[in-house]
């Protein structure tokens, strides 16, 4: 569906595949008719938290979820991000769900179902904080640590996504007897049932002697973990 143009753009005939939803400010140039409207994943409106912690968790929300823009007609559009490499992933080869930030999504097929979730919420890709107010409230202490934040994108179906990474991405291999421990700032996203737990490796024994991997991000399920190459972030 997508075409890799070099390492930071890619290219996607719309008029043989169908729309695309891209983060708003991706689009490079295009050929053809082409327009672009605005569009909106479920779950990113905000609006249905009530008070208190809702109220917190519906600005958290607003704040870390990426605009975006539907392309659709007859035309061919390339899409890039600030010079940063990009993957592509086929979801429906790795389990067809896909859990990724939301900085990291560039762009992918209309097609497939789109949300907003709570990194607490259960099923594979979850962030291991637990269910009900006291699993977002330590998926919430958990995001502020890692800047991951507590909401992600999830993608179901059959399709193509293109995700970012600096210095490009590459795919780990997660099984129930294969954990694999990741850096919070380097994780970009999961596929498959992939349940996430964030470690400290703080004790009163080694504060100050950590080297700066005091958290860790503990992957765990069957599946794929796609991490990029480096630390810094979007």
């Amino acid at each position: 569906m997508f075409t890799k143009v070099n390492s930071k753009v890619v290219s996607v005939d719309i008029g043989q595949t169908g729309p695309v939803v891209a983060r708003k400010g991706a689009m490079l140039y295009y050929t053809g008719n082409v327009l672009f409207q605005p569009h909106q994943i479920a779950g990113a409106g905000g609006g249905g938290f009530g008070g208190g912690f809702g109220a917190m968790a519906g600005r958290a929300l607003a704040g870390e979820h990426e605009s975006t823009m539907i392309a659709q007609g007859n035309g061919k559009v390339h899409y890039g991000f600030r010079g940063i490499e990009v993957q592509i992933v086929d979801v429906g080869a790795v389990g067809g769900m896909m859990r990724v930030e939301a900085s990291r999504l560039l762009v992918y097929a209309a097609n497939m179902q789109a949300s907003v979730v709570s990194v607490a919420s259960s099923g594979g890709g979850g962030g291991g904080g637990g269910g009900g107010l006291l699993g977002s409230l330590r998926s919430a202490a958990a995001g502020v640590v890692t800047g991951q934040g507590m909401f992600t994108t999830q993608l179901s179906g059959g399709g193509s996504a293109v995700i970012l990474g600096h210095g490009g991405v590459f795919d780990l291999q997660v099984t129930p007897d294969k954990p694999v421990i990741v850096d919070p700032q380097a994780f970009v996203a999961s596929a498959g049932q992939i349940n996430t737990n964030l470690k400290s490796m703080v004790s009163w024994r080694n504060v100050g002697r950590t080297g700066g991997e005091a958290m860790q991000l503990e992957c765990t399920g069957h599946g794929v973990v796609f991490v990029q190459a480096s630390e810094e972030k979007l």
